[in-house]
């Protein structure tokens, strides 16, 4: 009775060492060695010249200054975890440099921004160096949410960076709202060209990152076109793991242009919904702030994102990009 009694005690703790052994494993492990080379940049993507203006503008005694205050400002934070944002912050800003409008949708990376501009005439000097004039941060006033610029933001993200663990709990769930409509008619509809001079910001440097997002939108509508007369309600494979999600983004482009309405209830069976359990992060990302070049103003922007259901150093091997 006694041993069965002591057998069974021990079975008991060796499975719940086994579950505390899962539970360990499933969490991010927040060391700067695990951060993706080259940005987390996907194969294919053509950054390399982008990266090099980025990297290039990148002063590392400026960027040493930016890391000193702000762990002096959070004492509770790691070299580590201040590693993992500026990684995310360095990807952002090639964002910036592509897309019109850039909504900031994380409290922690947008911390590190704040810090880098109370540098003035260092941050000045990146911005104008990395974007040819001020890269400047509109602060959010409204608190409202806005889901289809977080969609449009996702559907971007994913084309060109690796989603990791730590990603997701940074920038919040992602693929969770559908993208508008009237986003994916004229994606359909117009020209490459009006496309790119519409949602974009065009030059030099990005102009094949910008036509290959573009080609990429198109060549998702065009599946999706496919598939709804064949299966209305659409199957894809689930993702099982983080790291690239280019395929979620078709199930994204799927769902929100057939079942807007009901998007979640669908989309949710793929995409991850319970990831951020696992990474310790917000469900829902904070919309921050945009970022804005002081000479955009007299350009037409992104600016629909109605809630669409109306009918309106180098590194080629990692997509051209250099180690972070």
């Amino acid at each position: 009775m006694i041993v069965g009694i002591l057998t069974a005690g021990a079975l008991l703790g060796g499975g719940a060492a086994g579950v505390l052994y899962l539970v360990k494993k499933k969490r991010p492990r927040l060391v700067s060695e695990n951060i993706p080379e080259c940005l987390g940049i996907l194969e294919q993507v053509p950054m390399e010249g982008l990266l090099n203006q980025l990297e290039t503008a990148l002063d590392p005694g400026f960027i040493q200054q930016v890391k000193k205050r702000y762990l002096k400002e959070n004492p509770k934070k790691t070299e580590d975890e201040f590693e993992w944002c500026w990684f995310e912050l360095k990807r952002y800003f090639l964002l910036t440099s592509l897309l019109r409008k850039a909504p900031m949708f994380s409290e922690e990376v947008d911390e590190i921004w704040h810090q880098m501009i109370l540098f003035t005439q260092k941050y000045q000097t990146f911005s104008e160096q990395f974007l040819g004039s001020m890269l400047h941060h509109t602060p959010n006033t409204t608190l409202k949410p806005e889901p289809q610029e977080r969609a449009f933001f996702d559907w971007v993200f994913s084309q060109l960076f690796s989603i990791t663990e730590l990603s997701w709990k940074t920038w919040g769930d992602f693929f969770k709202h559908p993208i508008s409509n009237r986003i994916l008619k004229e994606f359909k509809e117009q020209s490459s060209e009006w496309l790119m001079n519409k949602y974009f910001k065009v030059t030099k440097e990005n102009e094949a990152t910008v036509e290959y997002l573009v080609i990429q939108m198109k060549k998702q509508l065009a599946e999706v076109d496919l598939i709804h007369p064949e299966n209305k309600k659409g199957t894809f494979p689930k993702q099982q793991t983080f790291g690239e999600m280019r395929q979620l983004s078709l199930m994204m482009v799927f769902f929100s242009y057939y079942h807007f309405d009901d998007y979640w209830t669908h989309a949710k069976v793929y995409a991850m919904a319970n990831a951020s359990k696992y990474t310790s992060g917000c469900s829902t990302a904070v919309f921050c702030g945009h970022a804005s070049h002081s000479h955009d103003s007299n350009h037409g922007g992104h600016e629909d994102h109605g809630s669409g259901s109306d009918s309106g150093s180098s590194c080629s091997s990692c997509g051209g990009g250099c180690s972070s």
